[in-house]
C-alpha cells in the first residue's frame, strides 16, 4: 500500500537523522511493525492544517478486527507559517497588550488566545514575549 510505504520511508528518514545506528535500528523495527499494520489500511480523510496535515486510515488486523487510526504530522518548530489569526495575536502581543485585552479585541475567549499564543511560540520557536518581539522585529 502506498500509505505504508510512505510511512516506512518517513520513519527510516527520521532514524537516519538520529544520533547513530541504534536509533536507526529502532526506527527500522518500528517502521516494519507499523508497515505491516498499515498494509491493510485505506485513507478515508486528509485535512490540511496550518501547522501540518492530518489523515485518517481504516483497516483490519489479521484477526479481522477493524480499526481506525488518525495521524497528525506537524511542521517542526519554527517552520510552520502563522495563520492570519495568529499573526494578529502576535502583533497585539508585541504591542504589549494582555491576553484578556486581546481576547476582548478579537471577540473570542481568553482560552482561545492562550492556545494561539502557545502555537505562535511553538511555530516561532520562542519561550517568552521578549523573544517574540525580538523575532518579530528582525
Amino acid at each position: 500500500m502506498p500509505a505504508a510505504k510512505t510511512f516506512t520511508q518517513l520513519l527510516a528518514e527520521l532514524g537516519a537523522h538520529g544520533a547513530g545506528p541504534r536509533r536507526a535500528a529502532r526506527a527500522h523495527e518500528v517502521s516494519t511493525l507499523i508497515a505491516s499494520l498499515l498494509a491493510s489500511c485505506r485513507t478515508v480523510a486528509v485535512e490540511a492544517r496550518a501547522n501540518g496535515v492530518a489523515f485518517r486510515l481504516r483497516g483490519a488486523t489479521e484477526s479481522a478486527k477493524e480499526f481506525s487510526l488518525t495521524c497528525v504530522l506537524h511542521h517542526p518548530a519554527g517552520t510552520g507559517p502563522l495563520t492570519t489569526a495568529e499573526q494578529a495575536v502576535a502583533d497585539r502581543l508585541c504591542e504589549g497588550r494582555t491576553l484578556a485585552q486581546i481576547a476582548h479585541l478579537r471577540g473570542v475567549s481568553s482560552n482561545t488566545i492562550k492556545s494561539q499564543v502557545r502555537q505562535i511560540f511553538r511555530k516561532l520557536n520562542v519561550n517568552s514575549r521578549v523573544e517574540l518581539v525580538r523575532k518579530m522585529v528582525t
